[in-house]
């Protein structure tokens, strides 16, 4: 199985060491978590990141809730504003939040490390040879994605069968 990193560096993006592995022996996979993929400082940073995110999401819904509220009932603009919170709006996604910032001395590294499937292609038989491997069960357009540093690209030689689609699995390769 191979897994690519995504999110590879650009010049002037943060770049630091591999920190938090449990394991390094040569010749086998170097067992990462995912807090391993972030530059030092980074989990500070995102925090903000996430923090700020959500002051201005509060402030939004409670702009939305008190013009819903003064709107008249059956207004063109009460109409308009419950539209903008219904399911398949602009406003039922979430933004990714986060950087590119990696940890350069991963790449072209044999890895192992835990995760949850999100599949990209299904065959007749039920499995998939490319998904994207995250950090947490459900990441989709529906929770705060994870960050780019937070995602790894999966192209499996052999299919992997569906029927794992749910559970953590562990993933190793380059």
């Amino acid at each position: 199985m191979s897994a690519l990193l995504a999110g590879c560096g650009k010049a002037g993006e943060q770049q630091t060491t591999a920190t938090n592995a449990a394991s390094e022996v040569p010749g086998e996979p170097m067992e990462i978590s995912w807090e391993s993929l972030m530059p030092e400082g980074e989990e500070d940073r995102l925090a903000d990141l996430y923090e700020s995110y959500y002051d201005k999401l509060d402030q939004k819904m409670m702009a939305d809730a008190q013009a819903l509220e003064s709107a008249e009932p059956g207004s063109d603009n009460a109409k308009d504003l419950v539209a903008a919170i219904v399911e398949g709006s602009a406003n039922d996604t979430m933004d990714q939040i986060g950087t590119f910032n990696v940890v350069k001395s991963l790449d072209g590294a044999t890895i192992r490390l835990p995760g949850y499937v999100v599949p990209f292609d299904f065959s007749a038989e039920s499995s998939y040879r490319e998904f994207l491997l995250v950090p947490y069960f459900g990441a989709c357009l529906h929770t705060p994605p994870p960050p780019a540093n937070q995602l790894v690209m999966v192209k499996s030689a052999q299919p992997w069968p569906s029927e794992q689609l749910w559970d953590a699995v562990w993933v190793t390769g380059t």
